[in-house]
């Protein structure tokens, strides 16, 4: 039995997420209505969460064989993006807002920044560039 590549998986994901993005935007900004355009947005919103669970699991996937220092260097870099993050928009509430700090906000956003800024490239990698 012959194994599909996964590269053909990722590359139709790519292109299924690119296709159904324009087309939804597109539905959206005319504001079409009617039923066939509903059903397309709503099976769009599932795709979407199903592509992000396929990041997650590549990105998962492609970590386990990653060196165990290239690891702790993304751990380091994940840490000290939350805190500068979670920082400078502590201090820009603090001095230029006048309203109440929303931590839960400030916290969320920071994590999902630095997560995304330091192991991003993880759901994207090969096997030959993760080594």
């Amino acid at each position: 039995m012959k194994k599909f590549p996964t590269n053909l998986i990722s590359n139709m994901f790519y292109t299924i997420f690119v296709v159904s993005t324009i087309i939804t935007l597109f539905i959206v900004y005319k504001d079409i209505d009617n039923s066939f355009a509903i059903k397309f947005v709503i099976g769009y919103v599932v795709f979407l969460m199903l592509f992000i669970f396929y990041f997650i699991v590549a990105t998962v996937n492609n970590m386990r064989k990653v060196k165990w220092v290239d690891i702790i260097k993304r751990m380091y870099r994940f840490i000290s993006t939350f805190v500068l993050l979670s920082g400078t928009s502590i201090i820009y509430c603090y001095f230029f807002r006048q309203t109440e700090i929303d931590y839960y906000r400030i916290f969320h956003i920071a994590l999902g920044l630095s997560l995304g800024i330091a192991f991003f490239d993880l759901a994207f990698s090969s096997k030959k560039n993760v080594d």
